[in-house]
Parts: structure tokens; sequence; C-alpha cells
């Protein structure tokens, strides 16, 4: 049972990018309710149990060109949601404009958001077996079942300790938008540098 294990522990580790994206979404959108809360957490679990079994299924032959562009792919995305709602609320600032109520965060958003955040995660596919020292092919699927089931519980985690933090800026909404911008980008830097080898 020990690929069990290193199944949990490889869960964890990926499903930290899901908690960081959840604490963002959860800290700039507190408004959103259970049904699209569960949406959120079960699309970031979703994608990030999928895409490594995608980077399994297509295997070495697809494995120099995931490792070149997937964190590029993740950073830019991620950074680039990140600076808009920066941008927009340091905007709001400057023109001294008075709170207004939350912005809505859209099921196409939180797909994208899922798919930024997840995309990075193709490279572990196609290394999985060797990672998690699987001796069956049904342990790998296993492994995949439980990175997506660990990503969800995570992301609700994290959407609710969004709210939290919310409370303490005490809804302001520009400030709490700064805030969730600047952890988009930092992951998306820290998506890039990951996958360029400059951390471990």
């Amino acid at each position: 049972m020990e690929w069990l294990g290193f199944s949990i522990i490889f869960a964890l580790a990926l499903s930290l990018d899901c908690f960081a994206l959840s604490v963002s979404d959860g800290l700039v959108y507190p408004d959103m309710g259970r049904k699209k809360s569960f949406f959120a957490a079960g699309t970031f679990g979703l994608f990030q149990g999928l895409f490594p079994l995608v980077g399994f299924l297509i295997g070495i032959a697809f494995s120099e060109w995931i490792d070149l562009y997937d964190h590029w792919i993740g950073f830019a995305l991620l950074s680039a949601i990140g600076l808009k709602m920066i941008g927009e609320s340091v905007v709001e600032l400057i023109k001294k404009e008075e709170d207004k109520p939350h912005r809505e965060l859209t099921y196409p958003s939180i797909l994208l958001q899922g798919v930024a955040d997840s995309i990075d995660a193709l490279a572990v596919g196609v290394t999985i077996r060797t990672n998690i020292k699987a001796t069956a092919d049904y342990q790998i699927y296993v492994c995949f079942a439980i990175i997506a089931i660990v990503s969800f519980l995570i992301s609700l985690l994290g959407l609710y300790g969004g709210r939290f933090f919310n409370r303490l800026f005490r809804g302001k909404v520009q400030i709490t938008e700064i805030v969730g911008g600047t952890v988009l980008v930092f992951l998306g830097l820290f998506i890039l540098l990951e996958g360029l080898g400059y951390i471990g």
C-alpha cells in the first residue's frame, strides 16, 4: 500500500495551487453562493486530477513539448487575470470611487482559472508511474482520483478561508481585489519558476 501513501502526499502537494487560487476567489468574491462555491471547488479539483491523467495518456511523445510550455501558459493566464483585477481596483481607488458591490465570479471565469491553475500538472502525469511507485495500472487511476478529491476539499477550505480574510478587510472591495489579484500573479510566477527549475 506504499503507492497509496505516495498518492496522498502527491495530491496534497498538487492541491496547494488550488488552495492559493481558492483563497484569492474567496477574498475577492465573498458573496459567492454555496452552489457556485461547490462548482468552483469541483472544477479546480476535477482539473487538478484530470490534467495529470491527460499527461499520462498522451505519454512520453509529448512530454518535451509539455515541459517547455505548460508553465508559461499557466503563468500567462493567471497573471493576466490577476493584473486585470489589480488594475481595475487601482483605477477605482485613484478615482476615489465609493465602494461598489463585489464583482460576480462567472462560471466561464471559474473554468479559465481551473485550466490556468492545473495546466502545469500535465507534465506530472507523464512521470506519474515512477512518482507514485505504482505496480498496477489501476493504482495510477486511483491516484488521479485522490488528487481530484483532495484538491476539491482543499479548494473548499481555501474559499471559506478567503471569505474570512475578506471580513478582516471589512469588505473593502478594492483592497480585497488588489490582494486577490496579487495572490494570482504570485501563483502564476511560482508555477513559472517551478517549471523553469528555480524552485524544487
